[in-house]
C-alpha cells in the first residue's frame, strides 16, 4: 500500500511540476514588466481553452467519482451564474419589461458537497483529523445524520425502501441526486484516499535530492524535522479550493460554452438513447437557456459605443459631434432616422436590438458611410507619400548641415585638446579651412575669454578680487615687459598709505573731511609720490584715487588738500614709459596734465592703471600711451620726458631745453 502510494504521489508532482514549467515558459511576464502598454494589451486579447471531463456514473462510484461530479455541478452552477441569471438580472438592472423564467439552480446541491463545517467535504475532513479508529461506516453515519432530511441527498439507513436499495444488501452507499441524474456513491476508502499518507521524512528526503527537478517537486520537505508544521490538507480540501479558484477566474472573464451530450451509456456509435439524451438536456438547463435568447434581444450595446460605431453613417454623420456626447438622445437619433425605433428598447445604459435584420441594417448603413472616409483617407496617404519624398529630400540638406557642423565640432574638439593643457598657453593656433575663416576670428576671441575665466577660478579667493583689474590693465600695457614679469605677480593693495604711513590718524581724518565734503565712497588707490608742478619744479605729495577724483596731499603737514581735486570726468587718458620707470602722466581736458613719479620698491604702475582703467571703463575716448619718451602738457605747453639714469641720490626732474624734460634717477640697475 504505501509503494502504491509512493507511486502515485510521485506521478502527482511530476504532472504539477510539467505543467508548471509549461505555463512558466509560455508566460510573457519578462515582456509585460518591460512595457506597461503591451502589458494592457496582452491582458485584454487572452484566450483560454478549458477542457473538462464529463459526468461519471459507473457501477462502483468512490471518491474520484464525487470529486469528478462535484466539478461539474460548481461548473453547472457558474454556467447558470453567467448565462441564465445573468441575462435576466441584467434586463431587470437596465429597467427593461421582462417575463422572468424558471430555470433549476444547483446550488442547493454544491452547498450539500462543500459547504464548510456541514458539508460532505466538511465531514470527510472531520473524520480524517478525529484521533482514533474512525471507519468509512462511522463517515456514513455522520452525514446520514446530517443530511436525512435533505431533498437531494439519501441513503440505504435512511430509505431503505426505496427502489434504488432494493437489490443492495450493504450500508456502506448513499446516493446524491445530481443535476445530470442520481449517483449512488461506496464510502468504502473514502478516508484512506483524503488523507495524505506520505511520511514527512520521505518529503525531506526528495527535497534534498541532487536532481534539481526533483527537490523542486517537493518543497514541503524543506522544513527540517524539528519544525512543528500544521497538519498537511486533505484531498478534498486541495480539491476544493482548486475548483474555487477555478470559479473566480471564470467568472472575471467572458466565457463561451460548447455543450456535450452523452448519446449513450454503452460508448457505442450509432446508437441513441433518446432518454438519456432528453435528460442530459434538461438537466443542462439548455432549454431555459434557449427560453431566455429567444424572448431576449440579438444584440445589445453601452449606449457610448453604440454611438461611436454608428455616428459615420451618412443620415446622422453631420447632426451628431465627432466627439460626443455619446449618450442615449443620439442613439435614440440614429435610430429615428434609420426607422428601426420600434425594434429597439432602451434600458438604462444600453441599448438592446430585438430583431437580427436591425442590426444588419445598421451593419449596412455603416459600412456605406466607410467609403467616403475610405476617400479622406487615401487622401491622406497620397499626402504623406509627397511629403515622405519631401521630407527625404529635406533630410538630404539636413545631412549635410549635419556634416558640416561634424566638421566644425571637430576642429572645436581639436581646439579643446590643444588649450586643455596650460590653459593654452604658448600653443600654436591650428590651421583652419577657408570656411572656418570667420568663425575661427570668433573662437580666438571665445577661447581667450574662456582662458581668463580659468585663470580666474584657479586664483585664491583673496587674489580673485584683483584679477578683473590685472586683465585691465594688461590690455593697455601690452608693451610694458616689467607688467608682465613681475607686478602682475604682485599682490595689490589700493590704499597703500594704511600700511606704509607713519601718521595713519592724520591721514585718516583728512580722508573723512574730504569724503564729507566731496560725497565719494572710498579710496581705491594712494601713495607717495614726487609730483612735477607747473614751474617744472618738485613736490613731495600723496596722491589719492577715488570713485569720483584724484587728490594731491601735501605728507608734511597732516594730508592737507593741496589746491583742488581732480575730477575723474576731466581725465582723458594716461601715458607711461616703456622701462621700468614709476613715472605716471595724467592727461586732462584742460591740457594741464598731472606729472608724479612713485617711489617705492616694487612696480605700482600697472596697478594704478588697472584702477583707472576700471573707473574710466565706460569712457569712449580713454586710452594709455606706453612710450619710450613720455610726452605731457604742463601750463598749456607741450613737453617730452626722457629717463636718465645716473649716479644721483634722489629723484630729480631738470629742464634740458624749452620743450624737453629729464627724470634723472639713480642707478641701480
Amino acid at each position: 500500500l504505501r509503494a502504491a502510494t509512493t507511486r502515485e504521489a510521485l506521478y502527482e508532482r511530476l504532472f504539477e511540476w510539467l505543467i508548471k514549467y509549461i505555463n512558466k515558459t509560455l508566460s510573457q511576464d519578462d515582456y509585460e514588466r518591460r512595457n506597461s502598454f503591451h502589458k494592457r494589451i496582452y491582458d485584454s486579447f487572452v484566450i483560454g481553452v478549458l477542457d473538462i471531463y464529463g459526468f461519471e456514473i459507473f457501477e462502483n462510484n468512490s471518491f474520484e467519482q464525487l470529486c469528478i461530479n462535484y466539478c461539474n455541478e460548481k461548473l453547472q452552477q457558474l454556467f447558470i451564474e453567467l448565462v441564465l441569471k445573468q441575462e435576466q438580472d441584467e434586463y431587470e438592472s437596465e429597467n427593461i419589461t421582462w417575463q422572468h423564467i424558471d430555470y433549476f439552480n444547483n446550488k442547493i446541491i454544491c452547498d450539500l458537497i462543500e459547504q464548510s463545517r456541514i458539508g460532505i467535504l466538511a465531514h470527510l475532513d472531520e473524520a480524517c483529523q478525529i484521533v482514533g479508529t474512525v471507519t468509512d461506516e462511522i463517515f456514513l453515519k455522520s452525514i446520514n445524520k446530517t443530511f436525512k432530511n435533505h431533498k437531494h441527498y439519501s441513503s440505504w439507513e435512511l430509505t431503505p425502501g426505496d427502489k434504488i436499495w432494493k437489490n443492495i444488501d450493504t450500508n456502506k452507499l448513499f446516493l446524491i441526486r445530481h443535476y445530470a441524474g442520481d449517483v449512488v456513491y461506496s464510502v468504502d476508502g473514502f478516508l484512506d484516499k483524503n488523507r495524505d499518507t506520505l511520511y514527512d521524512d520521505f518529503k525531506r528526503l526528495l527535497y534534498h535530492s541532487k536532481n534539481s527537478i526533483l527537490s523542486s517537486m517537493w518543497p514541503d520537505g524543506e522544513k527540517s524535522i524539528t519544525s512543528v508544521t500544521r497538519r498537511p490538507l486533505t484531498t478534498a480540501t486541495i480539491f476544493r479550493n482548486s475548483m474555487i479558484s477555478l470559479s473566480d477566474l471564470l467568472s472575471s472573464k467572458q466565457p463561451f460554452y460548447v455543450r456535450c451530450i452523452k448519446p449513450n451509456d454503452e460508448k457505442t456509435a450509432n446508437i441513441f438513447d433518446q432518454i438519456r439524451i432528453e435528460h442530459q438536456i434538461a438537466y443542462l438547463g439548455l432549454l431555459e437557456n434557449v427560453r431566455v435568447r429567444r424572448a431576449g434581444f440579438c444584440h445589445r450595446a453601452l449606449y457610448n459605443r453604440f454611438v461611436q460605431r454608428y455616428k459615420i453613417i451618412d443620415c446622422v454623420r453631420s447632426k451628431l459631434h465627432p466627439y460626443g456626447p455619446f449618450n442615449k438622445e443620439s442613439a435614440s437619433y440614429i435610430c429615428n432616422e434609420l426607422n428601426i425605433n420600434n425594434d429597439v428598447v432602451y434600458g438604462n445604459t444600453k441599448i438592446f436590438i430585438k430583431q437580427p435584420t436591425s442590426l444588419f441594417q445598421l451593419e449596412k448603413k455603416r459600412t456605406e458611410g466607410l467609403e467616403p472616409i475610405v476617400v479622406i483617407l487615401q487622401k491622406h496617404v497620397r499626402s504623406w507619400k509627397q511629403f515622405r519624398i519631401f521630407h527625404r529630400e529635406n533630410s538630404a540638406i539636413r545631412i549635410q548641415n549635419f556634416y558640416r557642423k561634424y566638421r566644425a565640432r571637430n576642429y572645436i574638439n581639436q581646439l579643446n585638446e590643444l588649450f586643455s593643457d596650460r590653459l593654452g598657453k604658448n600653443v600654436v593656433w591650428p590651421q583652419s579651412r577657408s570656411s572656418f575663416t570667420t568663425i575661427n576670428n570668433v573662437l580666438k576671441q571665445m577661447y581667450q575669454r574662456w582662458r581668463i575665466k580659468q585663470i580666474e577660478q584657479r586664483l585664491p579667493i583673496k587674489l580673485q578680487s584683483t584679477f578683473e583689474l590685472k586683465l585691465l590693465a594688461g590690455k593697455y600695457l601690452q608693451q610694458r615687459p616689467l607688467f608682465f614679469d613681475k607686478s602682475i605677480y604682485q599682490e595689490w593693495h589700493g590704499d597703500y598709505l594704511l600700511e606704509e604711513n607713519s601718521r595713519v590718524k592724520e591721514y585718516q581724518k583728512s580722508i573723512n573731511e574730504l569724503r564729507t565734503k566731496d560725497n565719494f565712497n572710498k579710496v581705491i588707490f594712494s601713495t607717495f609720490a614726487v609730483k612735477l608742478n607747473s614751474h617744472i619744479k618738485m613736490d613731495e605729495r600723496a596722491i589719492i584715487l577715488t570713485d569720483k577724483y584724484i587728490y594731491k596731499l601735501d605728507p608734511k603737514k597732516n594730508f592737507p588738500i593741496k589746491k583742488s581735486h581732480i575730477s575723474l570726468d576731466d581725465v582723458t587718458g594716461l601715458s607711461v614709459t616703456s622701462g621700468k620707470e614709476q613715472l605716471i602722466v595724467i592727461h586732462l581736458v584742460s591740457n594741464c596734465d598731472l606729472v608724479f613719479y612713485m617711489q617705492t620698491k616694487i612696480d605700482r604702475v600697472g596697478e594704478f592703471v588697472g584702477h583707472m582703467a576700471k573707473l574710466k571703463q565706460k569712457s569712449s575716448n580713454f586710452s594709455v600711451n606706453v612710450q619710450r619718451y613720455v610726452s605731457t602738457n604742463i601750463a598749456k605747453h607741450k613737453y617730452v620726458i626722457n629717463t636718465v639714469w645716473d649716479r644721483v641720490d634722489k629723484v630729480a626732474f631738470n629742464k634740458s631745453s624749452s620743450n624737453n624734460i629729464s627724470l634723472v634717477l639713480p642707478d641701480v640697475r
